[in-house]
């Protein structure tokens, strides 16, 4: 069985959410497509189609229909009527124009669920917008942190869609999750810009904790250079190096000494903090140290050292990587030549489904519709007993285990949507990034209750058993081996509490000859692919401007996670899913992965350039005030373009093909063009003609001119114990038309909640939790 077997799905998108319905797809839902929009990618070598036919729509069924017309819409309506599900990607009002919306089906299908993933959400003055990712990117905040301070630099891969994708799905596995309990569907109103917005690391921590850090209030480009300065590119006698002094500076200090390199002696027995006040000198050093070795021969020999620096590999290096040997992810494709990325994440008993070809034909209607009407619909409890409030996951409890952004990303989205998610951190331990009082806690934080536990204590095992048995999720992002030394492997906590789902975020996996490897976001993003592509044509050294892969695992976590409790509808226990970091960030590249492997073509680093299907124009030139992005996704698109701009020559570049070969010549048309204009008045002017064009928007911009953010209720002012009067961005979607509240903010202090948590759900009484904070055990 499969984590969502029986789950009937219509898959209307284009590209910004295929991505959503693969990971459906992978999981074992019945996901029939209904439509063929979407980039083809490049030609494949021995198999029909094209590359990103075979990454995103291989699996789904389909059966194509055209909605401009009644008998198209009698099926669409049909369809409908048997389905759990849909994700759509239609320009707003389109649906309800053809009588075809969420409003329009419950009517005959009161349970179903519709994602509405758009540009900039269904409401709001620039609702009818459009974008490509990287007028995504650009104007939701990548951009302003991404590249060089004169050359903003997407990342490659169309992660602006991953962002997307993710959050449809989520979006889409909690409504189900909801109408099972309730019967009741779901719309989800899901805005790109905002799910990118609100999920760029720093920026917005910079922005408004300006009086507390002593950062730039603006988050620069910076290149590979981390906001905290830990982290950067560094150029190696061969190849290029992720460097860090975290989370262990004697290591490296020592590891150079042993090397020879006497610099290093000076900065042993620092501690980080220490390091910090002093970490511009002391990655000085360790760039200076890398200069003279062999990118990939120092990184094996730091890794033993347990020095978390991380070569960059590119796609060809990445996929011969003996991890992902040993753990199985580079998988063939059934009855074909192709292998790719085979899976998200490990399903310890629901495994997904091997990857399969896209269809090469249509299913006829009625077969689908007669397959449908066969499968059950699940019913948990009683529907007439009605939740008490909106949110799709209130009465899910998760015990979130977890530090940094990864972890505590994943369970601040599980937060957002509803989930009693309790944090146990240790006193101790909690430093950094991972105080309350710091702002990186305050950001990454909300919706959560703070427990404290030393798991050194002799008491801590049984108390927290207590906890677990009273949990539905537990997530957690230690390295590979660390709550097992707890006494808290998923072979123990299962005979707890066998209905939990336990989610492991370790970087390289629990399993494998990379399992010890220290890994952080910019390491990851070195070892996946992720930084080798995403740089300019002649140079190696830039990668992205934030921590993406933290982003895109917490996302994976979340989606998993909710896979997991769909199973367990069914089968009545849950599960253990091993995450690895570094396989979601070459699965958030996939298409490059399977292009080499499949075609024998290794993707390289071309900028702004979109990798996975070369649109032309696809780049961001200077304006009188900025930057700013224009695609022309379509030759449409292009013709619309060339009349606002008013070149004549242009015209003569009609096919993509002509734009490609002539790419020179349109950049610096385009480049001319716009240059002593306002990028808001580029932007306003191609967008009135359906053109994809956005500016470059920093911390700034985003808060304060920004109309759609504020139209939709984006921003919300809160009053917290520690900083006082603060804005917080919210959940990017609208639930049937409302936004989901964020009224519980980041906790104060670590035990804000220990009397109510002990108390509640370990059979500990008042006197007990005052003992315990004092003998240790909750510190």
């Amino acid at each position: 069985m499969t984590s969502l077997a029986g789950i009937r799905i219509i898959d209307l998108t284009g590209d910004p959410g295929r991505f959503a319905s693969k990971l459906l797809t992978e999981w074992g839902a019945d996901v029939v497509r209904v439509t063929d929009r979407g980039s083809p990618g490049e030609v494949m070598r021995e198999e029909a189609g094209g590359v990103l036919d075979w990454w995103y729509d291989g699996g789904k069924d389909t059966h194509r229909i055209d909605l401009t017309t009644d008998s198209g819409q009698e099926e669409y309506r049909d369809l409908a009527s048997v389905a759990d599900l849909i994700i759509e990607t239609e320009a707003p009002g389109e649906l309800a124009r053809l009588r075809l919306d969420h409003s329009d089906l419950v009517a005959f299908n009161p349970r179903l669920v519709q994602v509405s993933i758009t540009p900039f959400g269904r409401t709001g003055d620039r609702s009818h917008w459009v974008s490509s990712d990287l007028t995504a990117a650009a104007l939701g905040g990548f951009l302003s942190v991404g590249g060089l301070p004169d050359k903003p630099l997407n990342v490659w891969g169309r992660q602006a869609y991953n962002y997307a994708g993710f959050m449809g799905a989520l979006c889409a596995l909690a409504g189900v999750f909801r109408s099972r309990r309730d019967g009741i569907g779901r719309h989800f109103d899901v805005s790109i810009h905002e799910t990118l917005s609100g999920s760029v690391e720093n920026i917005l921590m910079q922005w408004f904790f300006d009086d507390v850090l002593p950062l730039p209030k603006i988050a620069p480009r910076q290149g590979a250079l981390h906001w905290l300065h830990a982290y950067d590119l560094a150029e190696c006698r061969t190849g290029h190096m992720m460097i860090t002094l975290t989370p262990t500076p004697d290591n490296a200090f020592q590891m150079m000494v042993d090397d020879g390199f006497e610099d290093g002696r000076r900065w042993l027995g620092y501690e980080v903090e220490e390091v910090l006040e002093h970490i511009d000198e002391a990655m000085d050093s360790m760039r200076e140290w890398v200069r003279g070795h062999d990118a990939m021969e120092l990184w094996e020999r730091a890794q033993e050292r347990h020095v978390a620096v991380g070569a960059v590999h590119d796609i060809q290096q990445v996929c011969a990587s003996p991890q992902f040997e040993h753990r199985e992810f580079l998988t063939r494709v059934q009855s074909s030549s192709v292998r790719q990325p085979g899976r998200l994440v490990r399903f310890s008993d629901t495994p997904s489904l091997p990857p399969r070809p896209p269809a090469v034909s249509d299913t006829p209607m009625e077969a689908i519709i007669e397959r449908w009407s066969r499968s059950d619909q699940i019913t948990i409890g009683d529907l007439s007993q009605q939740f008490e409030g909106p949110l799709p996951l209130e009465g899910v409890r998760v015990l979130d285990l977890t530090w940094v952004l990864a972890g505590p990303f994943a369970t601040r989205m599980l937060a957002d949507l509803g989930a009693d998610v309790i944090r146990v951190q240790n006193e101790e331990h909690s430093t950094l990034v991972n105080r309350p009082d710091y702002p990186y806690y305050f950001v990454w934080g909300r919706g959560k209750r703070s427990a404290t536990l030393d798991m050194k204590h002799s008491e801590a095992l049984p108390a927290i058993r207590k906890l677990i048995e009273n949990c539905d999720v537990l997530i957690e992002n230690y390295s590979a081996g660390v709550l097992d030394g707890w006494g808290l492997d998923w072979g123990t906590v299962k005979e707890w509490n066998p209905r939990l789902v336990y989610v492991s975020m370790s970087g390289c996996g629990h399993d494998g000859p990379w399992s010890h490897v220290i890994s952080y976001a910019p390491t990851v993003h070195a070892i996946c692919g992720i930084t080798h592509l995403t740089n300019f044509s002649d140079r190696g050294d830039i990668g992205p401007g934030f921590s993406l892969n933290d982003h895109l695992a917490g996302f994976a976590a979340a989606t998993s996670t909710m896979a997991a409790l769909l199973a367990r509808d069914r089968s009545g226990v849950g599960q253990h899913i091993d995450m690895a970091q570094l396989e979601v960030g070459t699965y958030s590249i996939g298409p490059a992965a399977l292009d080499w492997l499949s075609n024998g073509v290794i993707a390289q680093p071309n900028g702004n350039r979109d990798g996975l299907h070369d649109h032309v124009p696809n780049e961001v030139y200077r304006c009188a005030d900025g930057f700013v992005a224009i695609t022309a996704t379509s030759d449409e698109e292009w013709g619309r373009l060339c009349e606002v701009v008013g070149d004549e020559t242009l015209k003569a570049f009609s096919t993509e093909g002509q734009r490609r070969a002539h790419r020179g010549e349109v950049d610096e048309a385009m480049a001319d063009w716009v240059v002593g204009m306002k990028s808001s008045e580029v932007e306003k002017l191609l967008q009135s003609v359906g053109v994809p064009a956005g500016r470059v928007q920093d911390a700034n911009q985003l808060v304060n001119e920004d109309p759609q953010l504020t139209a939709r209720g984006f921003w919300r002012e809160v009053e917290h114990p520690i900083f006082g009067s603060r804005t917080v961005d919210t959940f990017p979607a609208l639930l049937n038309g409302v936004r989901p509240p964020t009224d519980l903010l980041s906790p104060a202090y670590l035990g804000e909640h220990n009397f109510d948590v002990w108390t509640a759900l370990a059979d500990f009484d008042v006197e007990s939790v005052a003992e315990a904070m004092g003998n240790g055990l909750f510190s």
